[in-house]
């Protein structure tokens, strides 16, 4: 069952690829001078060990060969876009992931503007008769209290 589902997953690797290459052929066939990619290059540039890291350029490898037949083109420039597209989703997906680190990273609201939010969300509800009045007072009366959890509640950020 394995077997299958590697082999379905490996085709429609193949055909999105080979997709990919059909689509954009100044990708496919571009060149860069500037460093010529190879597969040693590649596994000296990942840290990766074990044999995980064996069995994907393993498999990489078989797929440039594959991709190179299907197009009708060298093996090295269906190798060397499949690294420049490796590289630059990489390059993407680093950059995505630092842009949510400094959302993150930014200064805290003031612990009484988000009382104040809360209390305006809240406010809202009971408008809305999503709650009573009694029951919006609770919550805020447990946030005040610090029992609720998050940021600003909760037991933990309560001085000791």
């Amino acid at each position: 069952m394995k077997n299958v589902v590697r082999k379905r997953t490996g085709i429609t690797a193949g055909v999105v690829l080979a997709g990919i290459g059909l689509a954009f052929p100044a990708v496919a066939f571009a060149e860069d001078h500037s460093k010529p990619a190879t597969a040693t290059a590649t596994a000296e540039a990942r840290p990766e060990a074990g044999k995980g890291a064996e069995l994907r350029e393993e498999r990489r490898k078989e797929l440039a060969e594959a991709l190179a037949k299907d197009l009708g083109v060298p093996v090295d420039k269906v190798t060397g876009s499949l690294e420049k597209f490796r590289a630059a989703q990489g390059a993407k997906h680093r950059e995505e992931r630092k842009d949510r680190k400094d959302e993150r990273a930014g200064e805290r609201p003031d612990p009484a503007a988000r009382q104040q939010k809360l209390a305006d969300r809240l406010d809202q509800a009971v408008k809305d008769g999503k709650l009573t009045r009694a029951q919006a007072d609770a919550v805020i009366a447990a946030a005040k209290a610090g029992v609720l959890p998050g940021p600003g509640g909760g037991p933990r950020h309560q001085e000791r």
